[in-house]
């Protein structure tokens, strides 16, 4: 390569460096409350040892990302103070994470979450990251407690980008095994959203990416059998043209097993779990869990300038097969 070879290379380099954002997306924590009794004992595995061991290596990692999202089923079926404890917990560590690596952090409700609580522990943590600093918004959109928690964080990108973190919560409450729902309120509110600069502020739509977080995928998972964890297929049809060329990726978890998609055009990061993960060459009509395959998805939204708006998914193995000697 001559010099000057080298030197649009490096130039290039830096341009899509300096234009790119790195998500860690964690999901499926499944974190139970400390002490006898969880809401669903399993002994064969320990989320909390996987989710320590998780945050172990990505804060000794060295990379800098602008978020860290975390998709849902954050506690395993806990209610009041036992989900409370189970929030603390991951709410602690994940700042605390966020914190060393100076970024902020977002919590998407899933179908083993309590609203109540999730409201009472996540959420402020959420909001409270704006409130330290003006470069990041937050907005809110219902404080009811009977509604879904649906909210939007704004953040700096690099080089004056900005990244526009939308968080629906696609629970239905009082069910825990089910598909997931997106409401017609809900949607509006997308709608007016993705219809609007980031959060409020007068920039250039050329320098916002939009993000969208919920727990359940709008596309079908791998295992026939597993095909009524994703979202309601009505509601997915009706989620399609709301955000199609104007969600950069869509973040989900759910289903226990990293995965990669698109949707209505959108790259779908779905993360794995850290209670227990699919095998996806067991027999595709049947699911198998094992206590292994913990790992995060690193989403990089690769450039905003025209030339360079890719998206690159990358699943980083966290611990090891516990089967392994």
């Amino acid at each position: 390569m001559s010099e000057l070879q080298q030197h649009v290379a490096a130039d290039q380099q830096e341009r899509y460096d300096r234009d790119d954002a790195l998500i860690i997306h964690l999901s499926d924590t499944h974190i139970s409350a400390a002490g006898t009794n969880p809401a669903r004992p399993n002994p064969q595995y320990d989320a909390r040892a996987a989710f320590d061991a998780d945050c172990a290596r990505i804060a000794a990692s060295g990379l800098r990302p602008n978020l860290i999202a975390v998709s849902g089923d954050i506690c395993d079926a806990e209610v009041g103070e036992r989900a409370r404890e189970a929030y603390r917990y991951v709410r602690n560590h994940t700042q605390a994470l966020a914190n060393q690596l100076g970024c902020p952090a977002v919590y998407a409700m899933g179908n083993h979450d309590d609203r109540a609580a999730f409201r009472e522990v996540l959420l402020p943590a959420v909001a409270a990251q704006a409130e330290g600093d003006s470069r990041v918004r937050f907005a809110l959109r219902s404080d009811s407690p009977h509604d879904p928690v649906d909210y939007v964080l704004a953040v700096p990108g690099t080089d004056g980008n900005i990244v526009r973190v939308i968080v629906l919560d696609t629970s239905i409450p009082d069910i825990t095994d089910d598909q997931g729902t997106v409401l017609d309120e809900q949607l509006a509110w997308l709608d007016g959203l993705l219809s609007e600069t980031a959060g409020g502020a007068a920039v250039d739509d050329s320098t916002v990416s939009t993000v969208l977080v919920m727990h359940h995928p709008p596309v079908a998972p791998w295992q026939d059998r597993a095909r009524l964890w994703h979202m309601h297929p009505e509601d997915a049809a009706r989620l399609a043209p709301v955000v199609r060329g104007r969600v950069r990726a869509i973040l989900c978890g759910h289903v226990h097993l990293s995965s990669f998609a698109t949707f209505a055009g959108v790259p779908v990061s779905i993360a794995g779990a850290h209670s227990r993960n699919q095998d996806p060459l067991h027999a595709r009509d049947l699911t198998y869990s094992w206590a292994a395959n913990y790992s995060c998805n690193l989403v990089l939204l690769r450039g905003i300038v025209a030339d360079a708006d890719q998206v690159l998914i990358t699943p980083a193995l966290i611990a090891p097969d516990s089967s392994a000697d």
